[in-house]
């Protein structure tokens, strides 16, 4: 039996200077309000439309994969209501890979640059921000579709941008959820679909036959230990040694992911551990096609985390400074380890202690794990 986990406290604050930035940046958004609503005036909130009346849609997402990942529950509402309209989906290349053979994406376009590609311009009868923040990028790149019906989450201003009255994007609630209401503002009728991505059959097959080279049987357990923040990374000790034991205890073919600059990373736990199978540095679809092929995903809360449970495999996470009312990983098979302390969620790039994850023992993400593999979560075909 465990026993009892001593009471964390984390170090008093060190870091001054970024509280200093964070309040100037406050003071600036508010700044930032007035102006916009000022150049705003005279602008006239419209209803939504019809689903008739809307033959394309333009739906723009400016940020990273897991975001992406999550988007795709409501990119699936929209097609299910607005059903003869043409989705076309505006986000950089990365992010923009993971709706290669997606359902409900017509077309992509990627997004080189802060300009809308001249061929888009005046062509949509709605187009979509679904930035949940105050970031003015996605909201200046729908205001320049010209689309009739213009929509996004309202902050700081962003929201002259548009011509449908979106939801506050303030209020913390999982960016599915916001997700949802934007849609409402849409005229979507009870918007409920959860995240769900596609590997197409040559993709899996291509995987399988890689994780073959590599004598990966299962179970298979795919590991991730990046993240887009350095304090969003568990120690790579931890995995190494979760991995081994997962070998020892499971007979686990645990293999080691990387994304673009985290290959130093995967190779310092393989050089803990023999047992890790390195895969590698992986694109988008590879990585999709892989995961797919897994009975676990392992890593933080990080972008394949959200990738692997829109693909229906059961995930093992650690969550550190990220605020888990919003990146809470979706479906029935996701075990989050996490502690509750009182500067966490913070949020933060940078901390002077990471307490938060540091916390979080090896024993507690192998226990989770075993779980999980000794009563295998149900899968679809």
């Amino acid at each position: 039996m465990n026993a009892p986990r001593s009471p964390l406290v984390p170090p008093p604050d060190a870091m001054l200077g970024d509280r200093l930035l964070a309040f100037a940046r406050a003071a600036w958004l508010a700044a930032r309000a007035p102006v916009l609503w000022a150049r705003g005036l005279g602008r006239r909130a419209t209803s939504p439309p019809a689903p008739t009346l809307v033959g394309r849609i333009l739906a723009v997402r400016t940020d990273r994969i897991g975001d992406m990942a999550l988007t795709t529950a409501a990119l699936a509402d929209l097609k299910a209501h607005f059903t003869h309209a043409r989705i076309t989906v505006l986000a950089p290349p990365a992010p923009l890979a993971l709706l290669e053979h997606h359902p409900a994406a017509d077309r992509l376009v990627p997004l080189a640059g802060r300009s809308l590609p001249a061929e888009l311009a005046g062509r949509f009868d709605m187009a979509i921000d679904f930035t949940p923040d105050e970031r003015l990028l996605g909201a200046r790149l729908v205001g320049a579709s010209r689309a009739p019906w213009r929509l996004g989450f309202a902050r700081a201003g962003r929201e002259i941008h548009f011509t449908l009255r979106g939801p506050n994007a303030l209020p913390a609630r999982h960016l599915v959820d916001m997700h949802r209401e934007l849609l409402v503002a849409a005229g979507v009728v009870a918007p409920s679909a959860e995240p769900a991505l596609v590997v197409a059959a040559p993709e899996r097959a291509a995987a399988l036959a890689r994780l073959a080279a590599l004598g990966a049987a299962a179970p298979r357990v795919l590991v991730h230990p990046g993240a887009h923040e350095e304090t969003q990374r568990w120690a790579p000790e931890r995995y190494a040694e979760t991995i081994a034991r997962l070998t020892e205890r499971a007979g686990a073919a645990c293999l080691v992911a990387a994304g673009p600059g985290e290959e130093e990373l995967a190779g310092r736990i393989a050089g803990l551990t023999p047992d890790a199978l390195s895969l590698g540095t992986l694109t988008v679809r590879e990585l999709m096609a892989v995961t797919s092929a897994c009975e676990l995903f392992i890593g933080n809360n990080s972008g394949p985390l959200h990738v692997a449970a829109a693909l229906g495999i059961p995930t093992v996470s650690v969550m550190g400074p990220t605020d888990p009312r919003r990146f809470w990983p979706r479906g029935a098979g996701s075990r989050v380890l996490r502690l509750e302390l009182p500067c966490s969620p913070c949020n933060r790039g940078r901390c002077w202690h990471h307490t938060c994850l540091a916390g979080i023992e090896a024993d507690e993400v192998i226990a989770a794990a075993l779980e999980i593999l000794e009563a295998p979560v149900a899968r679809a075909a």
